[in-house]
């Protein structure tokens, strides 16, 4: 094999990683880990950094375990910058093994430091649960024999887990533990998860059909889909002002700045909510996804601001 062969091989390999995707975790990560400290933790940046390689590892491997295991309902349709896989296997089918073997490496990274992280910071053996459950749960949806996104179960593990598991990483390393503020504050959050899966899943409709996949959108069509995306952005930017106006926090943020910020995705999925054509999803897709990584980041300065001042 020359250099240029392994070049290519090395660029594939990477591209499998589709990091546009495990970047927008960071910003729910820190959005957890903020709020942990506008709550009474202490900003610590070492464990930030620490506690985000764990989940970092974690989150990495589904892109890679995802491209495996969809490997043949991957072949049935088109890639697309939101969906589809990465497509890298349907080009070079030789890298199917590494896909597997490098998802499997990052879990057991990801679960090693996460023991090292309980011994430095002397966190209880939960934490570590919590680092295996993450991971398991990215693992088994799409591994067999669980298969969630096969079973009609898709929606509610990314719910919980870009809802839950990625931002209550964040508010967990910082904290040292979970409590009612963090279950209370993931609400909204947990309605994001929604958006995001059922942003992701409209273009695949006609592909996850052919493939036996149960997604919402294979059993309720685009148009239902693009209604429960545009309700479930309204109601996250509702609750916000539920959470301002019924004094749920007794801390200093000011709730009504986050609900200005969550018309972000609420005002892109009504853009696309009438858009029902696969080309159109496609469209709606990538504005949602990038509406979503726009409202987390810009919460995340607002945060800070708070934090500093």
């Amino acid at each position: 094999m020359n250099s240029n062969s392994i070049n290519q091989k090395i660029i594939n390999i990477l591209k499998l990683g589709r990091f546009f995707f495990v970047f927008g975790g960071l910003f729910l990560f820190l959005v957890g880990a903020f709020f942990a400290v506008l709550t009474g933790a202490e900003l610590d940046i070492n464990k930030i950094l620490f506690g985000y390689i764990i989940l970092f590892l974690g989150h990495l491997s589904v892109s890679y375990s995802n491209d495996y295991f969809d490997y043949e309902s991957d072949k049935l349709g088109e890639k697309t910058d939101v969906s589809g896989g990465s497509g890298i296997l349907q080009i070079d089918p030789s890298l199917r093994e590494t896909s597997k073997l490098i998802a499997l490496s990052l879990i057991v990274i990801s679960i090693i430091f996460g023991v090292v992280f309980v011994i430095i910071y002397n966190y209880s053996l939960a934490f570590l649960g919590y680092v295996i459950f993450g991971n398991l749960l990215g693992w088994f949806y799409t591994a067999p024999p669980i298969r969630l996104s096969y079973r009609g179960l898709g929606e509610v593990s990314t719910m919980l887990a870009i809802g839950f598991v990625v931002p209550g990483m964040g508010y967990y390393v910082m904290k040292g533990f979970i409590d009612l503020n963090l279950i209370i504050f993931t609400i909204p959050l947990l309605l994001y998860g929604v958006y995001f899966i059922l942003s992701v899943e409209m273009p695949d409709m006609e592909t996850d059909n052919m493939s036996g996949k149960r997604s919402f959108v294979t059993r309720y069509g685009r148009k239902l889909t693009l209604k429960i995306v545009f309700s479930a952005a309204l109601f996250s930017c509702i609750t916000y002002f539920v959470f301002h106006f019924g004094h749920i926090f007794d801390y200093n943020i000011n709730f009504l700045v986050v609900a200005a910020l969550s018309l972000v995705p609420v005002l892109l999925s009504l853009w696309g909510i009438n858009k029902d054509t696969r080309k159109g999803s496609v469209r709606n897709a990538f504005a949602n996804l990038n509406g979503l990584i726009l409202f987390a980041a810009l919460t995340n300065i607002y945060f800070i601001t708070k934090i500093l001042t």
